[in-house]
């Protein structure tokens, strides 16, 4: 199997697990069915980029997809976190006021299915499917570059420019700020994804830490998460004082993981750090070895 034959398998996977999230979240938007599709929503977006730098498809037509591809994300993060909420005060022990607050997320969530469901249908899958075949029709007539050695070059470079957006966020990072830490977490996201592409496409590509990347996602997505949760028990009790008390203990549960997953990311980040700089200096020698 040559390399180019694997980035239009790439895509055809790619494709095809997004078309099967989106006609399964229309149906039934399970907590794992929205989860899969959100995955499969920047899966999908981290290798446009790749295909961007590396084919010669259209352009215009991969911005367009990419619009597409990520269409279903707005929809779904707020019945994304209802599901997660959801989960975890049904997991957790308490009496009436736990109850009450349970009760609330489950309305909550049912509201955002129906929302939810109406604007997955109204994404045009006949048009995005049109603009995939462009895509591939692309990917297929020019493969990207001839060389193994050009072509390891051109992904390191592209997730050199894929890690730009992380090292903007790191660089802006306040952790007593939970949309800094948002930020900084789709940033990794991103680039995790963009560097599995790189890596199944080309064996010479290989970025350190990636157990570090996947790492900080999870300890970011913990801290997104109790702040959410925190911010959505806050709203509860503002409106039900009288439950004030029953849910204090739950909360300063949620606070105390909230905060022991910040000191896991504070600990982790230099090992992030020293991970783009190797990238930056790989591609940086690549680009100067073959000017001369």
């Amino acid at each position: 199997m040559t390399p180019s034959v694997t980035l239009v398998r790439v895509f055809d996977r790619s494709w095809a697990a997004w078309l099967r999230g989106m006609q399964a979240c229309r149906q039934k938007p399970t907590r794992g069915a929205v989860h899969a599709l959100r995955i499969d929503c920047r899966r999908l977006d981290a290798l446009l980029e790749v295909l961007g730098h590396t084919t010669g498809a259209s352009t215009k037509a991969l911005r367009r997809l990419a619009d597409v591809a990520v269409e279903p994300l707005d929809a779904l993060s707020p019945l994304r976190d209802d599901q997660v909420q959801t989960r975890r005060v049904s997991n957790a022990r308490g009496g009436r006021g736990m109850e009450a607050l349970l009760d609330h997320l489950r309305r909550r969530e049912t509201r955002h299915k129906k929302r939810a469901r109406r604007a997955l249908a109204a994404i045009d899958l006949v048009r995005a499917d049109d603009l995939a075949s462009r895509v591939r029709k692309g990917v297929v007539r020019r493969q990207g570059a001839p060389t193994p050695g050009d072509r390891t070059l051109l992904l390191l470079t592209t997730l050199d420019s894929a890690a730009t957006d992380v090292r903007c966020r790191l660089a802006m990072l306040d952790t007593t700020r939970p949309r800094s830490l948002h930020k900084l977490r789709i940033a990794l996201k991103h680039f995790r994804y963009a560097v599995e592409v790189a890596e199944e496409v080309s064996p010479n590509v290989h970025v350190a830490s990636m157990a570090t990347l996947e790492s900080l996602q999870r300890r970011l997505g913990h801290v997104h998460d109790a702040d959410m949760l925190t911010t959505r028990i806050a709203r509860f009790v503002g409106r039900k004082r009288k439950h004030r008390e029953d849910v204090r203990g739950f909360k300063a549960r949620v606070d105390a993981d909230g905060a022991r997953s910040l000191r896991g990311l504070s600990r982790s980040l230099p090992a992030l750090r020293h991970a783009l700089t190797d990238l930056a200096a790989r591609a940086s020698s690549g680009a100067a070895a073959r000017a001369l």
